[in-house]
């Protein structure tokens, strides 16, 4: 049974020769995608067809710009994005020694209050045990 397509060996020979000069990338040819195409502007008699080579000149030229501004943006993001995510990581360390230093600050306060009773006691003691003793002393002896 014959194949159902045939190749042509000149239409071969041709698509082989463009195929390897795109896959060797060394044409002198400017990237079309980067200066557009190339257009004969000597042959453009037509006045139309030059006012339209200028307009489409200026879309390029606009498309350019939002392509560097994309770019840009896309920088500035990323700078904003790394500084989010260093500020989120200052965040939970400052929550963290917050929350060591209130209680740290807890345990200096109850201790400062416990120093305060016992100062009170003693000083009350001091106060209080004399005149109990002096009073138990003249029930006893009067």
């Amino acid at each position: 049974m014959p194949p159902k397509f045939a190749r042509m060996p000149d239409s071969y020979g041709a698509r082989d020769v463009e195929r390897q000069a795109l896959l060797d990338g060394d044409s002198d040819e400017d990237d079309f995608f980067l200066n557009g195409p190339r257009v004969n502007t000597n042959k453009l008699a037509d006045p139309k067809i030059g006012r339209l080579k200028g307009q489409v000149d200026e879309v390029v030229d606009v498309m350019r710009d939002n392509v560097t501004k994309v770019i840009d943006r896309g920088d500035r993001l990323e700078d904003l994005q790394d500084k989010s995510d260093s500020l989120a990581s200052n965040s939970d360390m400052f929550r963290s020694r917050a929350k060591a230093l209130h209680k740290t600050m807890w345990w200096k306060n109850c201790r400062m209050k416990l120093i305060m009773a016992l100062v009170i006691l003693v000083i009350l003691s001091i106060i209080i045990i004399p005149i109990i003793v002096s009073q138990v002393n003249k029930n006893k002896g009067g």
